[in-house]
């Protein structure tokens, strides 16, 4: 079995929200001879000059004519701004996402970018996809809300957010959480638990788990620096995920355990196999 790997061209995704198609509008060509799609590795990058109060939170999708790959829409790691005239910013580590998708010789894939919020310098987005000769697991299906949801801003507020639907799904293989904030002041900080429920689950436990918090700094130029995975994910072993009904509602919830003068942008995702 033999890796390969490619990228496709960085597509500037505008300031607003449309989503816009990578590779300079035109698919990815699978090469013949690969017989999987391993996995995808976004990244993403400021064009122009920050913003204070500003967070990044950037969707990605992946479609094809030729094969059999939706939904596979997941969400890449926040990027927080400050406060006033803020020094610097973090920038998260690379994510890479399973896929594990099965290809037909000389596959056509789409790759779409969006961003969730609105921004004065517009992101670029490139993502590499990654290729194997041989079969690595099971396929892997990527899905979020259609829209991102507002967490609380009295400490402890549990908030629910927007829900998403699996059909024909067998279980979740993980869950994951982006966290930003809408705004940046001294000393305040995004922190607290994601937690999914859903009455579809085919076992009674809980599924609760920190997200991956950010912290501001003391001063009217409070930078508010995101932790190096700027995501908080819960991976499962192979056969070892959360059973699913046929047709599954899943929930999910956000508890922040520091006030907040705004309430910080959340957005849910999951992969599961079928």
């Amino acid at each position: 079995m033999t890796y390969a790997s490619d990228t496709v061209t960085p597509t500037t995704l505008g300031t607003g929200t449309t989503e816009a198609r990578l590779n300079s509008d035109s698919p990815i060509q699978v090469p013949d001879g690969i017989s999987n799609i391993v996995s995808a590795i976004p990244y993403y990058c400021p064009t122009g000059v920050f913003t204070p109060d500003e967070s990044y939170l950037v969707r990605v999708r992946l479609q094809s004519n030729d094969i059999s790959v939706e939904p596979c829409r997941f969400m890449m790691s926040g990027v927080n701004t400050g406060d006033a005239a803020f020094t610097s910013v973090s920038a998260p580590i690379l994510q890479e996402y399973s896929l594990n998708i099965p290809n037909a010789n000389g596959a056509n894939m789409n790759i779409y970018g969006q961003a969730l919020t609105s921004n004065t310098a517009a992101p670029f987005l490139g993502c590499e996809l990654v290729y194997s000769t041989g079969s690595t697991g099971s396929q892997q299906y990527w899905n979020t809300p259609d829209s991102i949801s507002t967490g609380g801003t009295t400490i402890n507020t549990r908030t629910t957010l927007e829900t998403i639907t699996i059909t024909d799904g067998r279980e979740i293989t993980s869950l994951g959480m982006v966290v930003t904030p809408t705004t940046a002041a001294a000393s305040t900080h995004d922190v607290g638990e994601a937690e999914f429920a859903s009455s579809d689950f085919q076992v009674p436990f809980p599924y609760k788990f920190p997200i991956a918090p950010s912290f501001s700094g003391l001063g009217a130029a409070a930078n508010q620096l995101t932790n190096p995975n700027g995501l908080s994910r819960q991976k499962f072993p192979a056969g070892h995920g959360i059973p699913l009904a046929p047709r599954a509602l899943i929930n999910s919830f956000y508890t922040n355990r520091d006030a907040k003068g705004a309430g910080s942008k959340v957005v849910p995702f999951l992969s599961f196999t079928r």
